[in-house]
């Protein structure tokens, strides 16, 4: 569920500056009719409570059809949150992040057009029959892949950038399998020779069960938020299939732990065992694992990876680990991964 609620409403009525003009292409409404055959239900291929994206086709070179994703806006009161990605868009550059083509701002609607990813998102693909197409070593290459694009948003411009909605929703796969960050409630952080300040935010935008603690409950704001999401997505990697997910065996396990508790005891339970670090460390390994993926992993390597994702997810911010040394122990569960696989073989 995505979630968004202010406690004061922003009242912001400011131009789009020329700097964006310049370097976001604006495109007519008339366009973005032509390229998605004027909306058509047929062409949707997302939707939110106040926006759907449609697949739409542009001409590219004079020749050939572009494919691009058209989301549309109704509501007027995104107007600055459009203004926001879009500003975001034009100081960023990485292959880990999705690319904004350009906008529209029309009197009843406001469109973003972003490049099309063919292969959807990561939530899907993890929900597929389809094993072949994302294999265990085809889904380390895609966590480390965010892992780049936030380590980049963290570190790689003058001032930091925090996500505030990694999910495997919001993570989407070109032909190629490269994954790719949405930026659409991005927040740009406040710069400090010092290191990286939390930000309190009125306004808490994101998706139930994947936020930080001290976000969800207070708004603090940090690249540690980040982390402790992008720590849920690891589990998700190595424990979703086709038919279960894990907040489907998070709930199972919570039942299980109730009736274990009831049985000694005639009051209700409360502790909310769902908290990431009391409740995972609370299973083996095995028991969380999709058993189809740990046939597949190797030994080495899983105990890397699930040390990382359980590390991602520690109540305390300050436990938790930077994106850069989350994407240095993925490589390396890669590599182990890999010379497993290759004595296999032989």
């Amino acid at each position: 569920m995505f979630v968004y609620y202010s406690k004061h409403k922003n009242s912001s009525k400011k131009q789009y500056p020329t700097i964006i003009e310049e370097l976001c292409h604006q495109f007519s409404l008339d366009d973005l009719k032509k390229s998605t055959n004027n909306f058509d239900e047929d062409r949707l291929i997302g939707h939110g409570f106040d926006s759907k994206v449609y697949r739409g086709y542009l001409k590219h070179n004079g020749e050939s059809d572009y494919p691009i994703a058209v989301k549309v806006m109704k509501r007027r009161d995104r107007r600055e949150l459009m203004k926001n990605i879009i500003e975001l868009h034009c100081q960023l550059h990485h292959p880990n992040l999705i690319s904004l083509i350009g906008f529209c701002e029309n009197k009843y609607v406001s469109c973003l057009v972003y490049e099309y990813m063919c292969n959807g998102s990561l939530h899907d693909r993890l929900l597929s029959r389809d094993m072949e197409s994302l294999s265990w070593k085809k889904r380390l290459e895609i966590s480390i892949g965010v892992a780049k694009g936030l380590h980049y948003l963290h570190t790689g411009a003058k001032r930091p950038i925090f996500n505030r909605d990694i999910t495997t929703h919001n993570i989407l796969l070109d032909s190629k399998m490269v994954p790719k960050l949405k930026l659409e409630i991005s927040l740009q952080g406040k710069f400090c020779k010092l290191g990286q300040k939390s930000i309190e935010v009125d306004i808490i935008s994101g998706t139930m069960g994947y936020m930080a603690p001290e976000y969800a409950k207070y708004g603090t704001v940090t690249d540690k938020c980040d982390v402790y999401s992008f720590g849920r997505v690891l589990l998700e990697v190595a424990c979703t299939n086709y038919n279960l997910t894990t907040m489907d065996k998070m709930m199972m396990f919570r039942l299980q732990e109730e009736i274990a508790f009831l049985e000694d005891h005639t009051e209700v339970l409360y502790e909310d065992i769902l908290k990431g670090d009391i409740f995972w460390d609370k299973f083996l390994d095995a028991e969380i694992i999709d058993p189809v993926l740990m046939r597949l992993i190797a030994l080495p390597c899983l105990e890397v990876y699930m040390d990382i994702a359980k590390r991602c997810l520690k109540s305390d911010p300050n436990e938790r680990p930077a994106m850069g040394e989350v994407e240095v122990e993925l490589e390396h569960a890669l590599a182990l991964q890999e010379v497993e696989e290759k004595c296999w073989k032989e």
